[in-house]
């Protein structure tokens, strides 16, 4: 990927009123470019966003000319349904379009207040320049998906982009492509596995699109796209071909991003990103899923061995020594058999794919029954809890034998974790100090991770865990500063997640590489090296 221009699809720059600037300036922007090695960028002011869209937008111009950086920065207007009744707007807005110096809009329905299908006014005004259109859908519904798609069907010498958008919601997203060829989406969000070559095989590559996310993170589309099992020629269409195309813009000769110095410290990161395995450090994935998955993913391979010869065959692509997992059909099935079932299925990849024990407190009295027999038979070595999903609180007492029993022979529990829900562990981890608890997303949101970051910071048995942490903004190693390096764990919710998604956004952030090695491994063989065996 070293030698392959990136263009991305969705920045923004400037200061605004819902969160702090991560980007206050253009050059603040290009010093992000150049270290995740992208040449070009779409990009949007802030304020066209929060403020007014012209006012935004005069002053996007005016700060990209003053950059010295306007062969990578390309405007992309944020318009409104009030732009048509502005005096003077729409003039602005076709004399920029007419010229050839804007070409494209970012339109923001969530934060701006209008429903999508009101654009229909504007859209007509300026369709004649053939604009691309870029929605910022992370919150988008089902009723702006619908309305973005009628727009598409409407205007269709027009291209439409679906940006930043994750598995909810996403089959919505697919029926829109289905069903108006001018609709592409950026693959900044698609954390999901295998969706790039689900929407390859069924568009074609020339519908995918290469975006980047918050700042935090960082290089998780460069290490996706660079980890795609797909051609060279496919990979080129995502990272630069097909913008350029629709922009109608010429290719560059040369790249334009200058690589910084620290680079210089993270060869783990560099081999990453050049889709290769990494080799001469241990990789363990502390947080992963077997099959069949739904609630919404759109996963294609379902059944038990396909499931796991992938995984396999995915860990040997990345250098990811072993993912322990979680099984689905003990998740959100009879847990009993659930787990017994993929004991039985993947007892021979335990060295590869191990596995956490799902205890769902609905079958406490049976789990609590087998136990023992778990665990001796060795595939097991820890427990897994998905309390906010069965709607079952971490203090209920129906847990207390799964603390109990992880105290006594100091296993690792991997807990899912969101906003609101660490404080509710702050008595249980002090009550079974030799129990290990692994906070599955570090807490999930920006609340979530404040509380997670407290309760790692107050307790020496808890652990943030990093997988599905790139839902805040806020970046993992502040989070990583505050409670050590020794205190965090890779992990990447494979098997419906990316691997090489998760994987590159942790090698990816902006620390030297020897401060990431202990998470990625070498804490969790520290922890597994304290369990006692079970006679």
């Amino acid at each position: 990927m070293d030698s392959t221009s990136l263009f991305n699809v969705n920045g923004l720059i400037g200061r605004g009123a819902y969160e702090e600037a991560e980007f206050p300036t253009a050059a603040s922007f290009v010093e992000h470019l150049n270290y995740l090695g992208i040449d070009r960028s779409l990009v949007t002011h802030v304020e066209a966003r929060d403020l007014n869209p012209t006012w935004g937008n005069r002053r996007l111009l005016k700060e990209i000319a003053g950059s010295g950086c306007a062969d990578r920065l390309i405007p992309a207007f944020a318009v409104s349904p009030s732009c048509y009744y502005e005096k003077g707007v729409l003039d602005f807005l076709k004399a920029n379009f007419s010229s050839g110096k804007v070409r494209a809009i970012r339109i923001f329905p969530e934060v701006s207040r209008f429903p999508v299908l009101q654009l229909e006014r504007i859209f007509a005004e300026l369709a004649k320049y053939e604009p691309v259109v870029v929605w910022d859908c992370r919150a988008g519904s089902d009723n702006d998906i619908r309305d973005f798609t009628a727009l598409a069907g409407k205007f269709p010498q027009m291209s439409f982009i679906f940006s930043q958008k994750m598995w909810p919601g996403f089959g919505s997203l697919i029926d829109a492509m289905w069903r108006q060829k001018n609709i592409y989406v950026d693959i900044s969000w698609l954390h999901m596995r295998d969706t790039a070559n689900l929407i390859i095989d069924e568009f074609g590559a020339e519908r995918l699109l290469f975006g980047i996310g918050y700042k935090a993170h960082y290089g998780a589309a460069v290490a996706a796209l660079a980890h795609y099992q797909i051609t060279d020629k496919q990979r080129g269409l995502i990272a630069h071909g097909n913008i350029e195309r629709l922009l109608k813009i010429k290719p560059l000769k040369k790249k334009l991003s200058e690589a910084p110095e620290l680079l210089q410290h993270k060869p783990l990161w560099q081999t990453c990103r050049n889709g290769l395995p990494l080799q001469g450090v241990t990789v363990i994935d502390a947080h992963g899923h077997t099959g069949p998955t739904h609630r919404g993913w759109y996963i294609r391979d379902i059944e038990f061995p396909e499931y796991a010869d992938i995984m396999v065959a995915q860990m040997d692509r990345l250098g990811i020594e072993q993912t322990v997992i979680s099984a689905e059909t003990a998740l959100f099935g009879d847990a009993v058999e659930g787990n017994h079932y993929a004991e039985k299925q993947l007892m021979k990849y335990s060295k590869r794919i191990p596995g956490y024990l799902s205890f769902n407190p609905l079958y406490a009295k049976e789990l609590a029954a087998e136990m023992d027999g778990f665990f001796k038979r060795g595939y097991y070595i820890g427990f897994k809890i998905l309390a906010a999903y069965w709607r079952i609180p971490f203090t209920d007492s129906r847990y207390d034998v799964v603390w109990k029993y992880a105290d006594k022979y100091r296993l690792p529990i991997l807990l899912h974790t969101w906003d609101g829900e660490p404080p509710l562990l702050k008595d249980i981890v002090k009550k079974y100090p030799n129990a290990n608890f692994l906070l599955g997303h570090s807490g999930g949101g920006t609340r979530g991770r404040l509380e997670a970051e407290e309760l790692a910071l107050a307790n020496p048995n808890v652990y943030l865990e990093f997988c599905g942490s790139f839902t805040t903004p806020r970046p993992f190693e502040v989070s990583m500063k505050i409670v050590g390096n020794d205190r965090v764990m890779f992990g990447s919710d494979t098997g419906a997640h990316d691997q090489a998604w998760e994987l590159g956004r942790y090698l990816s952030m902006p620390v030297p590489d020897k401060q990431l090695i202990p998470g990625l491994g070498e804490n969790f063989i520290k922890v597994l090296k304290k369990t006692k065996k079970i006679k």
